[in-house]
């Protein structure tokens, strides 16, 4: 072979190697099989999507799922990648409901105060601490590899964005409050894929408030008497914007603190005397170990209060916190009816209301007193 054919040859064999390494690069491969120009790759959707129209499924450490848009109970919506199968409830409020739910087994982590909660932990015992509800431990839920943490939506994490900032999804529920318990319901619901049994849980808080709200539409307002409500914490009166006032105002109650903008205030003993209401409730936290027998007494025999007609007249309630905030509130609303128009209610029965509960949703809530005398 001369010089010149070996020349000719060898660019032959150059070209043949060009053309081939460039009918490689211009196109890509994807799963579905075809190729496309690497200057506008896209993800082509799922063959199911494609024949349903619906969004095409993503991927996450829960496995393939389609996302869901969910409304917090602040009403914004939030949207979540997947259905989440480990869940850390860091609400106590919202721990029953996913419970009540049959949402259970989802649950890995909550906080030290659900920990005493002897109802919640039976059915969760596997469950562990993330530390305090206002500032969890961020290392421990990481450790648990959650798919979403769910807290309360009044009273966020006061380490929120620290939260945020170590990419653990987060949603905000509270799960307490009278107005907003049955959207919280079907949120969850939809979240653990419970959505008909936190549909019919929904509709019974929402038939409750309504045949409540029916009977009160009937009372004339000048019939309403005034009642003092106060909270946890001594001398602290609730006002508009708490779920205890708001409660009070949906059972035919005047609310002698109504005036005030926040929602609750510290008053003094001359202040209630002054405004003599008719009716005194004071709900106790579960962490009160006291008997409310002795609560009850503390309260009438506070200096002046003798002169108060609450007090003269035995109309004088402790109440559970249990009744006032969280599921069972509904429970409360027919209960604190009752109690301040007792011939309109006399048919319904809180009681019962709360046994039935018992036996449909969280088994052990019917085992302590929740309403004195």
């Amino acid at each position: 072979m001369n010089r010149h054919s070996s020349l000719v040859i060898g660019i032959i064999i150059l070209l043949v190697v060009v053309f081939t390494f460039g009918a490689g690069c211009t196109g890509q491969q994807n799963g579905m099989g075809s190729t496309q120009n690497a200057g506008s790759i896209v993800t082509l959707p799922a063959p199911s999507a494609l024949s349903t129209g619906v969004p095409a499924p993503v991927v996450s450490k829960t496995g393939t799922c389609t996302p869901m848009t969910i409304i917090q109970t602040d009403g914004k919506e939030v949207t979540l990648p997947c259905n989440p199968r480990r869940i850390i409830v860091a609400n106590a409020n919202a721990a029953e409901m996913v419970i009540g739910t049959g949402a259970g087994d989802r649950i890995v982590g909550v906080t030290d105060s659900t920990l005493r909660v002897p109802y919640i932990m039976d059915k969760i015992p596997t469950a562990v601490s993330i530390g305090d509800w206002q500032v969890p431990n961020i290392e421990r839920m990481f450790s648990l590899n959650p798919d979403i943490v769910i807290a309360y939506s009044s009273s966020k994490p006061k380490n929120l964005d620290l939260i945020i900032a170590s990419n653990i999804s987060i949603i905000t529920l509270d799960c307490f409050k009278l107005s907003t318990l049955a959207s919280d319901a079907r949120a969850l619901g939809k979240i653990t894929g419970k959505m008909n049994e936190a549909e019919v849980y929904a509709r019974m808080v929402e038939d409750s408030i309504a045949q409540v709200n029916g009977w009160i539409k009937k009372i004339p307002s000048e019939k309403y008497p005034e009642v003092y409500f106060e909270m946890y914490t001594k001398y602290t009166a609730a006002a508009p914007g708490s779920g205890a006032d708001e409660m009070l105002t949906a059972a035919g109650g005047k609310n002698i603190a109504a005036g005030v903008s926040a929602s609750s205030i510290k008053v003094s003993p001359e202040w209630v005397v002054a405004r003599q209401p008719e009716y005194i409730f004071k709900v106790v936290s579960s962490s009160d170990t006291r008997p409310y027998s002795e609560i009850l007494a503390e309260l009438k025999n506070r200096p002046g209060w003798s002169t108060i007609p609450a007090v003269k007249n035995d109309r004088v309630y402790v109440l559970a916190n249990d009744i006032v905030y969280g599921p069972r509130a509904y429970v409360g609303l027919v209960w604190i009816a009752q109690i301040l128009h007792p011939d309109e209610f006399r048919d319904m029965h809180p009681r019962n209301m709360l046994i039935d509960y018992n036996n449909r949703y969280v088994n052990g809530t019917n085992t302590t007193t929740v309403i004195y005398p």
